[in-house]
């Protein structure tokens, strides 16, 4: 496989994992060892919750319009009326790259609520990377307004120079919104 130095591996990987959290978009941990709380999948006949939906109709539009990427794979599954797991593959036209990133979404009845998950995530190889929502993005576009509260977690795994091994996992909130995320490359 080939290789990239790696300032170049996780810059790349950065951008495309900045691209989504712009957005608001991140994916669900799948590390053994360091699981994060999601919600579990039951079948409901409740309508799904209209700012989650707007929400995803936002971001998918985003992602489509984006004239640097081509997107070669999106599907949104929802988990329960509450939370959707949204997977995509990009290809990064400008980098020549692709990438796989799985978002779970869920949205809490309060800011609060999501605050009391977020807290209570382990979140031991993580470190806070951010608390400035940037100006515009899925969010601020689908509620109107930018996150009163806004807290991104990153956890990079594995060693940048083999891409096989190698993926960034992120944590989000945004006011009442929690997204889980890990992201990966598929071609360099």
């Amino acid at each position: 496989m080939k290789k990239l130095k790696p300032i170049t591996a996780i810059a790349v990987l950065l951008l495309v994992a900045a691209s989504l959290l712009v957005s608001g978009c991140t994916t669900s941990n799948t590390s053994t060892t360091n699981q994060t709380p999601s919600a579990s999948a039951t079948p409901s006949t409740a309508a799904h919750n209209a700012t989650l939906e707007n929400y995803l109709a936002t971001y998918k539009n985003g992602t489509y319009s984006d004239k640097n990427a081509t997107v070669k794979a999106y599907e949104v599954t929802w988990i329960n009326s509450t939370s959707a797991r949204v997977e995509q593959t990009v290809l990064n036209k400008t980098r020549n790259v692709t990438a796989n990133v799985v978002t779970t979404l869920i949205i809490f009845p309060t800011t609060q609520a999501a605050t009391n998950y977020i807290n209570a995530m382990p979140k031991t190889n993580y470190s806070l990377a951010s608390t400035q929502y940037p100006s515009g993005g899925a969010y601020q576009i689908a509620t109107g307004h930018a996150p009163t509260v806004y807290k991104s977690y990153e956890w990079n795994e594995g060693n940048p120079f083999n891409i096989s091994e190698y993926k960034q996992h992120a944590i989000q909130q945004l006011d009442y919104l929690v997204a889980t995320s890990t992201g990966k490359y598929l071609t360099t």
